[in-house]
């Protein structure tokens, strides 16, 4: 099984962006999960970067809407 290299800070923040959240949640995100060495509490490493990343925006959606670029959505 080949392992789904991390994501670089930059193509992390473009995701972000095209979802309509700012360059600093998406560090958030990446020095969070960076500090985690990209792996769950199983410790088995992530194969889907943005997997994670859709439901992190999707809790941000959810309990903080407030916080998203109306013009993108």
């Amino acid at each position: 099984m080949t392992r789904c290299m991390p994501p670089s800070i930059d193509e992390v923040r473009i995701y972000f962006s095209q979802k309509g959240l700012s360059a600093a949640e998406a560090e958030c995100f990446f020095f969070f999960y960076e500090k985690k060495g990209w792996k769950n509490k199983n410790g088995a490493s992530f194969k889907k970067w943005k997997h994670i990343a859709y439901h992190w925006i999707a809790d941000v959606f959810k309990y903080e809407p407030w916080r998203f670029n109306k013009d993108i959505h």
